[in-house]
């Protein structure tokens, strides 16, 4: 009997030991933090490895990390496991892990690298120390959420590119998410061993475990907000990167074999080599996941450059038309850029022109004395044909719809109508309230399904609405008298009526939301001059094309080309604001093209059918 109660008195102590009171580390009237921090992790496929020692585990990619194992983790409390998260499709943090062993755990290799980050446009950093293994982090936060994997493929690029070595145990880039499989997870911050490093000593600042858990997440969370890149800066960075593949490329190019002397002869012809460049098919494989027929990978990094920065040197004109024919023949799915393949020729010709206007940097004297001749090579161009096909007449691609299949929709239609009704008889009556929802759930349809047959049941949706909205009773206003004392909103200063940690957390919202002020470089007048001319001369350019967009007779491809052009204007961007304009009208365009793509019209003829596409 002795044997068993001290069984079940350890039992008992351990479970309470166990169990973790969220109050005590996290009182319930400071949550503003706490939810921030606990949004910057994506929660399936999770990490974990003991704390008696051993390896990283997996946990099963469709278990779920909650926010009581995250804060007992970052409280120093949880008794089991150190965790970790993999990454999702966006993020707000990218983090280079640098082991205690490796060659640039150093002060001055670290300044190596924020010198690299720094020329790319990514200024703000922080460095903290992971666990007590010694190794490093440094964060790279920002302002939104941004593709992991085109994060990733951005800092591997700029950091390869710039000599310095990624692999495990030196120098490696999260987030990390794999091709086929989860990719790689990394340590949660403020776990035991964590700490606050100074990055021009790597000295330590702040011990994570010489602080309350409120105090270290407030900490993180103040990073977040006064360290966060814009997604301007980001852009920059992709543009930086591509200048350095484009120079890299063309190194290669001029000198293809490495231990002879440079030359400056170029082929005509292209070589065997240079369609099978390993590193060039590796990221357009890591851009469309596979490598598309007959690509060029060469020709389409070339291509790219020259549509994210135009030319960047003499005599490149031509090059710049052939590989961002290239390049816009294929399209681009990092930047969301639809393909111009066959059928677009007047398309592709019409972006690359306007491309090299706004941005040949003074490289072409062609351009700059408005020669014809400049642009009767683009028209050569971007109207090629392979051999086969020269000699045939271009048709249009024309659908034929089986008749069938308008029989089988009007069938589905009838069906849908059928079951609003029955619907509509069991919820509704008279005075009876319901809602869309409620219908849409009684019929067992989508909601646009709904919304398409409104004419069964708006009538009775409205006016039941009308009966339990309030009419209007015919008297003033209190207000429009004057003020009545009684009513007065009470004092905002009244200690017994506000608690003062909610006036710190109001302040401490505010602080993060509104972020604080740089100051800015101070321009010579000639630099604000030209920044000036730059500015104007990019709005004009987007605008003109606009004003192109709204035209009621543009056809499908012309928004697509409108489309291409515009997102070149994107990433050069002048400013953040603009950035963000121009991105949300992109978006707009985007959703009419996929708009009138599927609402094309469709004519029924004896035999078969067929389309106009516009």
């Amino acid at each position: 009997m002795t044997t068993t109660g001290l069984s079940s008195s350890r039992a008992s102590n351990v479970a309470q030991r166990d169990r973790f009171d969220r109050e005590e580390y996290f009182p319930s009237d400071w949550q503003l933090g706490t939810s921030v921090f606990l949004s910057l992790f994506h929660r399936y496929g999770y990490i974990y490895k003991p704390l008696t020692g051993g390896s990283w585990l997996s946990a099963e990619k469709k278990w779920s990390l909650t926010d009581t194992e995250i804060l007992k983790a970052i409280a120093c409390a949880h008794l089991r496991f150190f965790l970790g998260c993999r990454a999702g499709r966006a993020t707000r943090f990218g983090v280079l892990d640098i082991d205690a062993n490796s060659r640039y755990h150093d002060p001055t290799q670290l300044k190596k690298i924020e010198d690299a980050l720094a020329v790319a446009g990514i200024k703000k950093t922080v460095l903290y120390r992971s666990s007590q293994s010694g190794g490093w982090h440094l964060y790279i936060f920002f302002a939104e959420p941004i593709s992991s994997r085109d994060l990733q493929n951005q800092l591997t690029g700029l950091l390869s590119l710039n000599g310095f070595k990624i692999a495990k145990g030196t120098l490696e880039i999260f987030p990390s998410p794999g091709d086929q499989s989860l990719g790689y997870g990394l340590r949660l911050p403020l776990q035991p061993g964590w700490a606050w490093l100074d990055k021009q000593t790597g000295d330590v600042q702040y011990e994570r475990e010489d602080m309350y858990a409120i105090e270290a997440v407030d900490m993180f969370v103040a990073d977040v907000a006064d360290a966060s890149n814009s997604m301007h800066e980001f852009h920059q960075l992709k543009r930086h990167v591509e200048e350095l593949k484009a120079k890299s490329e063309k190194i290669r190019t001029i000198s293809p074999n490495a231990k002879g002397p440079p030359t400056n002869v170029v082929p005509l012809r292209r070589t065997a080599t240079s369609s099978s460049d390993p590193a060039s098919e590796a990221v357009v494989v890591s851009v469309f996941k596979h490598l598309p027929p007959n690509i060029n990978p060469p020709d389409w990094l070339r291509g790219r450059q020259y549509y994210a920065a135009g030319l960047y040197g003499p005599s490149q004109r031509a090059d710049a038309i052939f590989s961002m024919g290239h390049y816009l023949f294929y399209g681009d799915p990092e930047i969301d850029l639809h393909p111009m393949g066959y059928g677009c020729e007047a398309e592709r010709q019409w972006v690359i022109e306007r491309i090299l206007n706004a941005k040949h940097n003074d490289y072409s004297n062609d351009i700059n004395n408005g020669r014809a001749d400049a642009f009767v090579q683009i028209e050569r161009a971007t109207h090629w044909l392979p051999t086969p096909g020269r000699d045939k007449e271009a048709r249009p691609y024309k659908i034929e719809i089986p008749p069938a299949w308008p029989l089988a929709n009007a069938k589905r239609k009838l069906d849908a109508r059928q079951r609003i009704i029955v619907a509509l008889n069991q919820i509704a009556g008279p005075g009876k309230r319901f809602a869309l929802r409620q219908l849409r759930r009684q019929a067992r349809c989508s909601m646009d399904t709904i919304y398409k047959h409104k004419d069964l049941w708006q009538h009775e949706y409205d006016d039941v609405a009308f009966d339990f909205f309030a009419g209007d009773p015919g008297e003033y206003n209190v207000v429009v008298e004057g003020p009545d004392l009684s009513f007065a909103p009470p004092s905002f200063f009244d200690p017994t009526l506000v608690d003062p940690g909610l006036l710190v957390a109001r302040l401490m919202a505010y602080q993060i939301a509104s972020g604080r002020t740089w100051p800015k470089e101070k321009l010579t007048k000639t630099e604000q001059r030209k920044k000036d001319n730059e500015e104007a001369a990019w709005k004009e350019r987007v605008t003109s094309v606009i004003a192109e967009a709204l035209l009621p007779e543009s056809t499908l491809k012309n928004l697509r080309a409108i489309v291409g052009f515009l997102t070149f204007c994107l990433l050069t961007a002048p400013c953040e604001e603009d950035a963000n304009w121009l991105s949300s009208y992109i978006g707009a365009l985007k959703n009419e093209i996929d708009r009138r793509s599927a609402d094309i019209k469709l004519t029924l003829v004896p035999g078969g059918a067929s389309c106009d596409t516009g």
